[in-house]
């Protein structure tokens, strides 16, 4: 880790004495190679702080950049010294010295559930990135505290810079069979053109990309036509009315023949090895749906939180039929989607839990460790909205029934009879206009 430095951002902490506190288990966490090259940056006089050892630099704010110029590092962690809320780093893997430009949060340490979906205590507030990112935005980080990793990205995104998500992790490169089956990144889209670029970006930078991507526009007041023609390889479709996502992605899995599809809500973005890692546990492990851990934004206080689901979905919904799995970040076997008769098109909203709990009766169903999808949680999305959100009475009544009829199935089971696995509300197909981009395997 030679070209790595790691910044410790001390300006929240009222007296120098209150560093050597905080030291010891960050020292005792990181390689002692990186001993040699810490940066902490303080709101006091340098000669105010204790005795340290003469290499690392301990310096004010305004003369970060002025530091890093000197030295030729190649990435940057950072960690602001919060006393309650110190992380447990995940290990610094080794795969960055040479890599594209990117930003990553700093993942502490994981415990899987082993029923739902769980929440961290703490937001993500330590990250990694290129050095180059990083002081390309000094200027418009330098008076937060602590520097969020996804304004970072919004400073880069406005200078635009070309970077790729990623997310620390310790486990070793997916392995990638060497017949790789195709892929579509399936992208419902209905009036997040805010949000689009991001999310396409993320896409064609993917490490393993998808054979094709397809954005479906419900009908949006406006065709998000000029965002996606920034991307030569992205085909745009648009419905002819507004039917929700269910029957958008029922229709182009219809009209296609991909081996697999890869789902993704345009308001979210992916890290850049997500599709190679759900590719490789699909084909090594023979799994039909796949999804991956999540990173979650809060829109409004542009904080990140990490949320974990079960690695093994099938038995966690034996267990409880819960959350296991976040439908925007997985991928699933066509072969699947077609035995089970489709989505379940009559719904506007839960139609992924619908096809999760009917698909658990027959297919393979995993979580992979890794962390490869960045969701944003934003007020008026349908599971936020008062008509729709994960309260509302009528999102209540239909995971009631949902738990019902899998319920039902498993006694059905149980007592040698076939459950019933047809989707729970269906609609009329309908027509997708091709608007522009490559045409789809068909």
């Amino acid at each position: 880790m030679e070209n790595f430095a790691l910044i410790l951002d001390a300006r929240n902490l009222h007296h120098p004495s209150e560093l050597q506190l905080l030291l010891q288990p960050i020292l005792a966490q990181i390689p002692s190679s990186l001993h040699r090259s810490l940066i902490i940056i303080t709101p006091h006089p340098v000669t105010a702080f204790p005795p340290l050892p003469p290499e690392w630099l301990i310096i004010p704010i305004e003369d970060l950049k002025t530091s890093l110029n000197r030295y030729n590092y190649r990435c940057l962690g950072y960690i602001p010294l919060i006393p309650e809320s110190l992380p447990t780093l995940l290990p610094l893997p080794t795969i960055y010295s040479d890599s594209p430009a990117f930003i990553a949060p700093w993942i502490p340490q994981t415990n899987f559930p082993l029923e739902t979906a769980q929440a961290a205590a703490f937001n993500l507030s330590t990250w990694i990135a290129s050095i180059e990112l990083v002081q390309s935005s000094l200027t418009q980080q330098c008076p937060d505290y602590p520097w969020l990793l996804p304004k970072l990205a919004e400073s880069l995104e406005k200078q635009s810079k070309n970077f790729r998500w990623q997310a620390i992790s310790s486990s070793e490169p997916p392995v990638i069979p060497k017949l790789t089956p195709k892929v579509l990144a399936v992208i419902p889209h209905y009036g997040c053109e805010a949000w689009l670029h991001r999310c396409l970006l993320s896409l064609v930078n993917q490490t393993r990309p998808p054979d094709n991507i397809v954005v479906i526009d419900d009908n949006s007041p406006t065709t998000p036509t000029e965002i996606v023609a920034k991307f030569p390889t992205v085909t745009l479709m648009v419905a002819q009315e507004n039917v929700g996502p269910y029957r958008l992605v029922q229709q182009i899995i219809k009209e296609t023949a991909y081996d697999y599809y890869l789902f993704q809500d345009a308001d979210d973005w992916s890290a850049s090895q997500r599709l190679a890692r759900l590719l490789s546990m699909a084909e090594t492990q023979k799994a039909d749906l796949v999804g991956t851990q999540e990173i979650r934004l809060d829109a409004t206080t542009q904080t990140l939180t990490s949320i974990t689901y079960p690695l093994d979905v099938n038995q966690a919904l034996v267990e409880k039929p819960g959350h296991p799995l976040l439908h925007s970040t997985s991928l699933v076997r066509r072969s699947l989607v077609m035995q089970l008769g489709g989505f379940a098109t009559g719904l506007r909203f839960g139609g992924d839990t619908e096809f999760l709990l009917r698909a658990a009766f027959v297919g393979r169903i995993v979580n992979i460790p890794e962390y490869g999808y960045f969701r944003q949680k934003r007020p008026h999305s349908l599971t936020t909205a008062p008509q729709t959100g994960l309260n509302s009475p009528a999102r209540k009544q239909l995971l009631a029934t949902l738990k019902q009829r899998a319920n039902e199935n498993r006694i059905a089971i149980a007592q040698g009879k076939k459950p019933n696995l047809e989707p729970l509300a269906t609609s009329t197909p309908i027509t997708l206009n091709h608007c522009f981009g490559p045409a789809l395997n068909t």
